[in-house]
């Protein structure tokens, strides 16, 4: 079997990147924390705030026929403040204050666990649920990992699902802590260690 194409995201591909991450997502505990009963209308606008902060800098890789993605945030925090503001004010004025609450909540827990060092910050990774299995998620996580490795900088992301910590703790993410959210899932944040350098 061929190795998927796995490349930078376009701005046009959008629409169809929110679609695979929203299908993706739909059943999991933290998120569903984030949207409540809203999931079906609040998790398009979150994808898509995510994307318009990510993609500008380059940081969405997806694979050729956009059944996975992948969001990164560059160890830089490379987000333009103006740009970061719109894309959450829009968010939150059609989330709700409900929602908004709960948004910051998880932010909070996750301050508190995450490193002060710089580190590749993974914050979507997806694969539309009728193509999972085919090893595309690992093959969009490829090229951020390789760099990351390249420049002996750390990676990062949390996740509330086991299954999802197993698959990231064969890719190397070995290092967990519990990210205490009030009234959220059970929430792990991962590190994977960029490898020693050779003597």
């Amino acid at each position: 079997m061929m190795s998927p194409v796995i490349r930078r995201a376009l701005p046009g591909e959008r629409g169809e990147v929110v679609a695979t991450v929203t299908a993706a997502f739909a059943e999991d505990p933290g998120w569903a924390f984030l949207m409540g009963e809203e999931y079906e209308r609040l998790a398009p606008e979150f994808v898509g705030a995510l994307f318009d902060l990510r993609a500008p800098g380059g940081n969405v890789w997806v694979s050729d026929d956009l059944a996975t993605a992948a969001m990164w945030e560059s160890p830089s925090g490379d987000d333009d403040e103006q740009r970061t503001k719109k894309a959450w004010a829009r968010y939150v004025s059609l989330a709700g204050e409900e929602a908004h609450e709960r948004l910051v909540a998880y932010k909070t827990a996750l301050a508190a666990v995450c490193p002060a060092d710089p580190y590749w910050y993974l914050g979507v990774l997806a694969t539309h649920p009728a193509r999972q299995g085919e090893g595309l998620a690992t093959a969009a996580l490829m090229p951020i990992l390789d760099e990351a490795d390249r420049l002996g900088i750390p990676c990062c992301l949390e996740t509330s699902t086991v299954v999802n910590r197993r698959f990231y703790e064969r890719r190397g993410f070995l290092e967990s802590t519990e990210a205490v959210i009030p009234a959220g899932p059970p929430t792990w944040w991962l590190r994977r260690a960029p490898p020693e350098p050779l003597a």
